[in-house]
Formats: C-alpha cells, sequence, structure tokens
C-alpha cells in the first residue's frame, strides 16, 4: 500500500470516529415504539404517556429534545382568552412523518405580561389574534408542561388501520360534515377521521379529557372528567 493511500485511510477512519463522537445514538427498537402514535400508556393515576413524553408534566423543552425545535406562538381568542401553542412540520419520530402541535400549559396570569410583551400582533379571523412573543419570554414557555398534542399524519389512516392499532373506541361521534370522532377516554386520545381528507389525533391525558370541546360534550358517552 502506498504511503499516499495509507493516509487517506487513515484520514478516512478518523473522520468515522469523529462522526461516530458527534452524531447522536440511533434510537432502539424501544425508543421507536414509543414514539409510535398509537403507543399510548395510562399511567393508573389519571396520566398518561404519549411519544414518550408524560402529558401535563413533560414540558416543552423535553419534547423538543425528541421531537425537535418548535416554533411558538401566543393566540388570543375572540372572547379574550390567551393560549400558548408549539408547532413542528415535517417531524419523522418512529420514521412516520407528521405535524405537531402542542399546547403549552401555562396560566392566563402569566399569558397576560407576555401578551403584552408580544413584538407583533397579527389580526386572524373570527377574532383571534396571533403574537410573536418577546424571545425573553420563551424561556418560561419552554418550562411550562405539554398540556395536549395534535398530531397530524403526512398519510391518511383507514378506519381499519386506526381500529387495528388502538383497539374499539368507547364511542364513535358524528359531525354533520361527515367527520367522526372515535373517542378513547381511557387513553385521553380523540381520533378524528375523515372520509375526504386527512386523520387528526389529539392527546390529553385521561384526567383532562374534558378539554377536547366541540361534539364530544355532546356523546351520550360522556363519563370522563370535565374541567
Amino acid at each position: 500500500m502506498s504511503r499516499t493511500l495509507l493516509r487517506v485511510v487513515v484520514i478516512a477512519l478518523l473522520l468515522t470516529g469523529l462522526l461516530l463522537l458527534v452524531l447522536p445514538p440511533a434510537p432502539d427498537d424501544a425508543t421507536r415504539r414509543a414514539l409510535l402514535p398509537w403507543s399510548v400508556a395510562p399511567d393508573g393515576r389519571g396520566g398518561s404517556i404519549a411519544f414518550g413524553l408524560a402529558l401535563g408534566e413533560a414540558t416543552l423543552a423535553d419534547a423538543e429534545a425528541r421531537l425537535g425545535e418548535a416554533e411558538v406562538t401566543l393566540f388570543r381568542r375572540a372572547d379574550g382568552t390567551l393560549a400558548v401553542e408549539a408547532f413542528l412540520d415535517d417531524v419523522r419520530p418512529a420514521g412516520l412523518l407528521a405535524d405537531f402541535v402542542l399546547t403549552i400549559d401555562l396560566p392566563q396570569a402569566a399569558l397576560s405580561p407576555m401578551y403584552e410583551r408580544g413584538l407583533r400582533i397579527a389580526r386572524g379571523t373570527e377574532g383571534v389574534s396571533r403574537v410573536d412573543l418577546d424571545p425573553a419570554d420563551l424561556p418560561a414557555v419552554r418550562a411550562a408542561p405539554v398540556a395536549a398534542i395534535t398530531y397530524l399524519p403526512a398519510v391518511d389512516l383507514d378506519p381499519e388501520v386506526v381500529e387495528t392499532r388502538f383497539g374499539e373506541p368507547r364511542t364513535r361521534v358524528n359531525e354533520a360534515d361527515g367527520v367522526v370522532h372515535w373517542l378513547y377516554p381511557e387513553k385521553g386520545v380523540d381520533v378524528v377521521v375523515r372520509d375526504d381528507g386527512k386523520e387528526v389525533l389529539q392527546y390529553v391525558a385521561p384526567r383532562d379529557f374534558g378539554r377536547l370541546r366541540g361534539p364530544l360534550a355532546e356523546s351520550p358517552d360522556n363519563d370522563w372528567p370535565a374541567e
């Protein structure tokens, strides 16, 4: 072997070693399974774990460590209430492409000064305003718990797939536009099944299932706890 070729081999080995030191380890099979949308584990205390996150306990910083950096936005609804959401686009937990919306649990008393410090306010439809937060407020948001997760898969989930993965729902609630909510209050999951569009999966701690509003309140099997 020539000296030039030997140098190339040595350099390649050194670079490979450096990459192994710098790159994070590949997730094992158990970690991948925990990141699947149907891997929801009630904890027996009214909580649950979805995407490896204990809902109501894991922080936004914990979620970003698993899913990637989020875009954080403060919303002011028409009734004056405030809410913070974090958005993640084109995430591939367990290899499945999806978007995420994380609802952050912060009291109105904490959100009101954030709203006043907002850098820019964009007026939306139906009286909803979108506020860009002051960067100084982001650490407090990232330290707050994730109350709910909305999972938007890139592919359609057939009803057969939903039932295979999640099981038979406690009940189904039909909306006038053909949308059907498959409700799993014991898991804190609402699977929104559509005939002509993408499915939406919503996750909350089972003890907080009453947060899922709209047609859920009309369900004849509405025996989950109210807020």
